[in-house]
């Protein structure tokens, strides 16, 4: 029988049985070979579950030859049997499913994350961007150690995705809050200033955070983005001049003449720059009359924007920040309600909406 055939067939009798995953399912890397086509379709087993991070983590740094990506992506598909339940908002997300992975599982797949930087050449590098993001999803709203949150805290400047999962962190963390008051003014988290706010006021409820910072902010992402022009720009203009007078000692870049049928060289081939800007927590004013790969804010009229409107800015910032701590429900509506305004009410609308804070709503609709 075509074996690929087999594997198909088997793979729809198990999406419809949903067969139970008995204890002694995967206890091996060759248990998990007999089922990696079909394990996404059995019920979700801790215990299964378990053996399979065990399996990846055992066998990660070992010269055997396994898949370690498989393996990630086989642990991913079975743990979505008890995520399918939830959304995928950071912030807002229910958290059921930690309720049913032990203290060790959680640390067996942060430790699957760190090895994907830490003992990342035992992984191609095809696919270690892909490894990572599959680690990286294992750990959104997963409640962790205080060992873990201070490996997290000590590199966040290895990878975005390291800082995302320490500032998206579901639960309150003194680690964490202390690290956010060490780094509250560091200019490389100066974009993410909502957030940074969210872990002050886990420990002090009525922190509000001072115009002047945000000033600060602004001010330095514009100098961000300015001198991130220019640098593209030089750029640019480095690449003419080597076109122009060295462009006989490089390769070119071979096109078809359609008309004359034949091939000729056209362009050297040199790597072009790439302008990256900051991300901001608010909306840009976009300069139209400028040709760029990235959408080049109009700094003038932004600035305008923003210090006519720093009040409102302020209390944005703070709806947000409030929003995203891990305060409670009953508290964050209480602190909510004095920054609310006819020109904060959109941003209030949405964090009741993602809170599904019923008694906040129904106020708001009393102040209308």
């Amino acid at each position: 029988m075509n074996k690929q055939r087999k594997i198909e067939l088997q793979r729809a009798i198990k999406e419809l049985e949903k067969p139970h995953a008995k204890d002694d399912l995967i206890l091996s890397y060759s248990d998990f070979l007999k089922v990696r086509d079909y394990i996404r379709f059995y019920q979700f087993n801790p215990i299964v579950f378990d053996n399979l991070v065990k399996i990846a983590n055992d066998n990660w740094s070992t010269n055997k030859r396994i898949s370690r990506l498989s393996l990630l992506e086989k642990i991913k598909q079975y743990l979505h049997n008890i995520l399918q339940e939830t959304t995928r908002n950071y912030y807002f997300r229910s958290t059921k499913h930690n309720f049913q992975l032990s203290v060790e599982t959680r640390k067996l797949l942060f430790s699957l994350f760190r090895k994907t930087f830490e003992e990342r050449q035992y992984i191609s590098r095809k696919q270690l961007d892909e490894a990572r993001e599959i680690c990286n999803n294992f750990l959104i709203n997963l409640e962790l150690t205080p060992t873990e949150e201070e490996w997290l805290c000590l590199h966040v400047s290895i990878s975005e995705m390291i800082l995302n999962r320490v500032l998206r962190y579901p639960k309150k963390s003194e680690v964490i809050s202390n690290w956010v008051k060490t780094n509250f003014k560091n200019d490389l988290f100066r974009n993410r200033r909502p957030e940074l706010i969210s872990w002050i006021i886990d420990q002090e409820p009525t922190f509000e955070i001072s115009q002047q910072t945000l000033i600060d902010d602004f001010e330095f992402l514009n100098q961000s983005d300015l001198q991130a022009i220019k640098n593209y720009d030089d750029e640019i203009t480095a690449n003419k001049i080597i076109e122009q007078e060295l462009g006989d000692y490089f390769p070119k870049k071979t096109q078809y003449d359609f008309f004359e049928d034949t091939y000729h060289d056209d362009k050297v081939i040199l790597s072009h720059p790439e302008l990256k800007l900051t991300k901001r927590p608010y909306a840009v004013t976009i300069d139209t009359t400028k040709e760029y790969p990235a959408e080049i804010p109009h700094f003038e009229k932004m600035s305008e924007k923003f210090y006519r409107n720093l009040q409102i800015h302020q209390s944005i910032t703070m709806i947000w920040a409030i929003a995203y701590s891990r305060l409670d429900n009953t508290l964050k509506c209480s602190l909510l309600k004095k920054y609310y305004s006819n020109e904060t009410y959109r941003s209030m609308y949405k964090v009741s909406n993602k809170m599904k804070n019923m008694e906040l709503l129904k106020w708001m609709v009393e102040q209308q």
